[in-house]
């Protein structure tokens, strides 16, 4: 039916650009009329063709520029959504930063503390290691000065005594030690 209708139309323009050289009229109507009523024809015939095709393409269109506003929007509420997480996030990374940084202050404070303590616990070590070792070395230079004092005054003393020490002195020396002797071990 469509094909008739296009081929209707076509002819008329034919007839009426055919016309228009002879003629200002056509079949008794001015040519003026013949262009408009082939324009009105063809245009209703253009919009009767197009009518369906045009509306399902609309209707497509007008279904698919919702749907995209559907999506727009679930988009654009997901990213608020998103923004709202983040902001969150990074208040509570921020709040974690501030106790993190204070919490190794915190403990750098504590281990300078520590570490003062064990250093100033490291020097007493060390400080009476040394007031020891300089007691020892002091003891036994000590033992040293006297066992060489001993030994220089036991020489002196044998000296002097062999010199004037006599037998009987000797004698008495002797018993009055072994008396001593016998009194301590009795005792």
């Amino acid at each position: 039916m469509r094909v008739w209708w296009v081929a209707g139309v076509w002819l008329t323009a034919q007839a009426a650009e055919a016309a228009e050289g002879a003629a200002e009229t056509f079949l008794g109507l001015p040519t003026v009329l013949w262009k408009t009523a082939n324009l009105v024809v063809f245009l209703g015939l253009l919009a009767w063709l197009l009518a369906r095709p045009l509306s399902r393409f609309f209707h497509t269109r007008r279904e698919e520029i919702a749907r995209d506003l559907r999506e727009a929007e679930r988009l654009r509420a997901e990213a608020a959504a998103m923004q709202q997480q983040m902001s969150a996030k990074l208040a509570a990374l921020e709040g974690e930063m501030v106790a993190l940084r204070d919490r190794l202050r915190r403990e750098g404070e504590a281990e300078r503390d520590r570490l003062i303590a064990e250093g100033e616990q490291e020097a007493a070590k060390f400080l009476r290691q040394v007031e020891d070792e300089a007691t020892r070395r002091l003891l036994a230079a000590r033992q040293q000065l006297a066992r060489e004092a001993a030994e220089a005054a036991a020489a002196v003393a044998w000296e002097i005594l062999g010199k004037e020490l006599t037998p009987q002195d000797r004698d008495r020396i002797f018993e009055t030690t072994l008396a001593r002797l016998s009194r301590e071990v009795r005792a």
